[in-house]
């Protein structure tokens, strides 16, 4: 008799547990599309390669009415290439890459976000200033690349996953100023 009881009583608790009020997984394609924003100033002067930096999500990602990775995600970014502006007018150079944000405990791998700026070319002026005023002319610098914190950029999921789906209070497809007016109005009737 006990037994049967605490054979009941098992059966029952994942009823009890909430595991049935799991998010739901769901499949988010690969190369799907993800707003990033740096949150630190970056510059061909200052970074080298291999320098990691600070990224967010801009905006939610959302894969059909699911809500999958939260705008506010943080991340983190890779320096791929900085070379220095320098003496004759050469420009400076920073390519960067988006390597991955995490959604609770999931490491979202990204790719294909390459924000490369060349700074401006400066060697057609520094040659020719250096055939009216001399050799010091070839100390005419290049251009420095600074990409300033909160530049947006758009990267895209490295590979297919599974994301549970985030709850959110806001219906999918209105915005919160939306539901406030129509709160306001039903206050007024």
């Amino acid at each position: 008799m006990f037994a049967r009881r605490v054979a009941l009583l098992i059966s029952a608790l994942p009823l009890v547990s909430g595991a049935q009020d799991a998010a739901p997984l769901i499949t988010v394609p690969a190369l799907t599309p993800v707003a990033v924003r740096l949150e630190e100033l970056i510059s061909s002067n200052k970074n080298k390669i291999g320098d990691h930096f600070r990224i967010t999500v801009a905006e939610d990602v959302r894969v059909g009415e699911a809500l999958v990775i939260p705008a506010g995600s943080a991340g983190e970014g890779e320096v791929i290439h900085a070379a220095k502006s320098g003496a004759g007018g050469k420009a400076g150079e920073l390519i960067l890459a988006a390597r991955y944000v995490r959604v609770g405990d999931v490491e979202v791998r990204l790719r294909s976000f390459a924000l490369g700026v060349v700074g401006k070319d400066q060697a057609a002026n520094s040659l020719a200033a250096s055939m009216i005023i001399g050799p010091f002319a070839m100390f005419v610098k290049g251009g420095v690349i600074t990409v300033p914190p909160a530049t947006l950029g758009i990267a895209k999921t490295a590979l297919e996953f599974k994301l549970p789906a985030i709850v959110t209070s806001t219906p999918a497809g209105q915005s919160v100023e939306s539901i406030k007016g129509e709160e306001n109005e039903s206050k007024v009737d």
